[in-house]
């Protein structure tokens, strides 16, 4: 759904959509089921009989489906019949994203390995073919590699390197088709940037260092256009939930790149769990053990009343540090809920850091993509029918779209 704001200075319409990473689909067939299933009655709920844009989930399989011209052309018409357009890619999964157990493989290949390269450049070519002349269209990809395999400076160094290889092909397809592909970091904790000052210092640093715009040259780029380049077309997706977990403040948070000048290609409006060590502890607790599941990483983070954060990698260890924490102290999980509700399964959820985080994005003209991502629906306690999963999808839209009526 696009819209206008209307308010003070014009400025662009803002796109709203939701992931379809909530839906299995590995393949392109399991992705034209999934668009049938579940987004078409999305769509025709929340927009009536106007055209809906996709943010499309697209893994290393489908792109290489779809990076054959007839069969492109086929989706192509496949998504003109039911009214549906590309606003956004999520590349971030390479592929298995709902086996039994994803965990930390959700980071393989990272940008250390030429399979990412290869398929963000692939899945660029396609969204290209998909979007009309003049179309920006944010993929949203990893941060680099989860800092348990390896961090530092040479690591940062290398994954710099090959996103300017990126950048080079981004800029050639720029020239070539008209449609700009803004490739966006996605921090999220225990990656390589999973903070928005690691953001700004990856940005500022490595990744405009002289050896990144060599790299930039080598794969075929022009040396006077690499620096401008490489900020046209990588770019950061600010997702809520994980900067939330984090403890971030979004009004220090969105500040902070606005004024480093980091792009921001989308944002993703998604809410995480909390629970507060209070009088309530123990309803918690159990409320907080029916969100174990062996699917996704969870990763937690424990504030004490002192204001010391602990990071946690996945759900189990941060129960057992938050039980065993002072009265005062507050843990953050990053668990996708819904995001229009305050409160889920007895717990708080971080609801009014999105509100926050669109109005601030809104009013400093940051991003025009906004992206409800509330993967995790069908691992929720109750498990959701699909039918739930539908009206889940068109409320939360509907309550990211009352706010938006609003800025």
């Amino acid at each position: 759904m696009q819209m206008a704001t209307g308010q003070g200075e014009r400025r662009a319409a803002a796109t709203l959509t939701y992931c379809t990473n909530v839906h299995a689909g590995e393949t392109l067939a399991q992705v034209e089921r999934s668009l049938d299933e579940f987004v078409v009655p999305v769509a025709r709920r929340f927009v009536g009989d106007a055209s809906f844009p996709v943010g499309l989930f697209v893994s290393a399989a489908t792109a290489s489906e779809l990076a054959q011209p007839d069969r492109c052309a086929r989706f192509a018409d496949f998504l003109a019949q039911r009214r549906l357009t590309i606003a956004t890619f999520n590349c971030f999964p390479f592929g298995g994203f709902h086996r039994e157990r994803v965990k930390r493989d959700v980071y393989r290949p990272s940008w250390l390995e030429s399979a990412r390269v290869d398929f963000t450049l692939q899945a660029a070519r396609v969204a290209a073919t998909l979007v009309p002349a003049g179309s920006v269209v944010p993929i949203s990809t990893l941060a680099g590699a989860c800092k348990l395999d390896g961090n530092g400076p040479e690591v940062h160094r290398a994954i710099a390197s090959n996103l300017a290889l990126v950048a080079a092909g981004l800029a050639r397809l720029f020239e070539e088709t008209g449609r700009e592909v803004v490739l966006c970091l996605e921090p999220e904790p225990f990656t390589t940037i999973e903070t928005s000052a690691e953001a700004v210092a990856f940005f500022s640093g490595p990744l405009a260092s002289a050896a990144t715009r060599a790299s930039y040259v080598a794969a075929g780029g022009a040396s006077s256009a690499a620096s401008e380049a490489l900020r046209r077309h990588l770019g950061l997706c600010y997702d809520c939930c994980h900067q939330a977990v984090e403890f971030e403040a979004p009004e220090l948070a969105l500040g902070l790149l606005a004024a480093a000048g980091v792009r921001i290609g989308k944002m993703q409006l998604s809410s995480a769990l909390v629970a507060r060590s209070d009088g309530t502890a123990d309803q918690q607790l159990s409320a907080l053990r029916r969100f174990v599941e062996p699917r996704w990483l969870h990763q937690s983070f424990v504030r004490e009343a002192n204001g010391r954060v602990a990071p946690y990698l996945d759900l189990d260890e941060g129960i057992t540090a938050f039980a065993g924490a002072s009265v005062g102290a507050e843990l953050r999980v990053h668990y996708h809920v819904p995001i229009d509700r305050a409160q889920v399964d007895g717990l708080l959820t971080t609801r009014g850091e999105w509100i926050q985080a669109l109005r601030i994005s809104r009013r400093l003209g940051l991003t025009d993509c906004f992206e409800v991502e509330t993967y995790t629906l069908p691992t929720l306690p109750g498990c959701p029918s699909p039918a739930d999963v539908v009206d889940a999808l068109t409320s939360e839209l509907d309550a990211a779209r009352r706010i938006l009526a609003t800025t």
